[in-house]
């Protein structure tokens, strides 16, 4: 049975980026300028969509991770990743929070993920492949 594992959130992060974006649609609906306005409001529900769908799904029966954040799908097979550690990395990836794990898979790929619940989701993946090196 699949297993899913929502993204943790750094608010802090995206306070600032929700603000701003509603604020500037709000100026741009004062201003009458319906382009403006629409182009922010629709970079509001972008952002907002992405918090609310970015999640991690383990799933036993075809050995895979799944990695969603709105529009964008990532797939890892679980016999291929080799190491997860944790990390603080800045780089942009389907993770909303600086509390990461980087996941090492293939030769030389690798992406960062931000479980809320870290432990269950290690958990589950080396339940499906007990030689990941993990810290």
């Amino acid at each position: 049975m699949k297993q899913i594992f929502p993204s943790a959130v750094s608010w802090w992060l995206f306070a600032p980026l929700l603000v701003l974006l509603l604020g500037s649609t709000v100026f741009a609906g004062l201003e009458q300028s319906w382009l403006s306005g629409l182009t922010m409001l629709a970079a509001l529900g972008f952002t907002i969509w992405l918090i609310r769908s970015t999640y991690y799904e383990v799933q036993p029966a075809q050995q895979l991770l799944r990695i969603v954040s709105g529009p964008l799908v990532w797939r890892v097979r679980v016999a291929d990743i080799t190491q997860v550690e944790k990390s603080h990395n800045l780089l942009s990836s389907p993770a909303l929070s600086l509390d990461r794990l980087k996941i090492y898979y293939g030769k030389y790929d690798f992406v960062l993920i931000s479980p809320a619940d870290r432990a269950g989701f290690l958990a589950a993946l080396l339940t499906l492949n007990p030689a990941i090196r993990h810290d």
